[in-house]
């Protein structure tokens, strides 16, 4: 379930501009960002969680590593992309099998 090691993380700053230029696809429960990069093959996803969504650090973690195993499963094959996904409080009523569905018809869209 977790990610190997030597893929390259997520910077701040990568993040930030990646919600200033990507392209915005909006789902239930998170929105996505996607901006071309030539310079990786492939990395870690952004994920952000704000305090809002919930207090307890046990949760926003979940979700995290929720949205992490998922794309590691169903996103194997994207390269040259950064991705941010920013969650909102509709992702609290989701599961495992519900945020794939929801990531599924994202992939879909991307892939066009």
């Amino acid at each position: 379930m977790n990610f190997p090691t030597n893929l390259p993380r997520t910077k701040k700053l990568n993040i930030k501009k990646n919600l200033r230029l990507g392209k915005k696809i909006r789902l239930n429960g998170l929105d996505m960002f996607i901006r071309e990069n030539k310079d990786i093959s492939s990395y870690k996803p952004g994920v952000i969680i704000s305090k809002k969504i919930s207090n307890k650090a046990v949760v926003r973690n979940k979700y995290k590593r929720i949205i992490r195993e998922v794309f590691r499963l169903d996103f194997k094959d994207l390269t040259s992309k950064e991705i941010v996904f920013v969650v909102n409080k509709k992702i609290l009523d989701f599961d495992f099998n519900r945020t794939r569905k929801e990531l599924s018809f994202a992939r879909k869209r991307i892939t066009k």
